[in-house]
């Protein structure tokens, strides 16, 4: 199989989840658990190659949760400064 045929295996599979996905966590959480079931039947470039691709989704979860709690702090301030006290 080649790189370009599992890409649009991605697209498919994409065009077809529902509007809501679930969040991150749960994505992070499906992936560590299978890594904890393959650990021993995976080689051990595949297992580093799949922990490698967990730690960028989790970055990327971290990162949003990170901006989101900024933009929530700055909302919070903005309100705060334009209540009269």
């Amino acid at each position: 199989m080649t790189q370009d045929q599992i890409l649009d295996m991605f697209r498919t599979k994409a065009d077809r989840l529902p509007l809501e996905l679930p969040v991150a966590n749960e994505i992070i959480l499906e992936l560590a658990q299978l890594l904890a079931e393959s650990r021993g039947r995976l080689s051990k470039e595949t297992f580093e190659t799949l922990v490698h691709i967990g730690s960028v989704l989790y970055q990327d979860g971290r990162n949003q949760f990170d901006a989101r709690a900024d933009i929530a702090a700055i909302m919070k301030k903005s309100v705060e400064n334009r209540t009269p006290k």
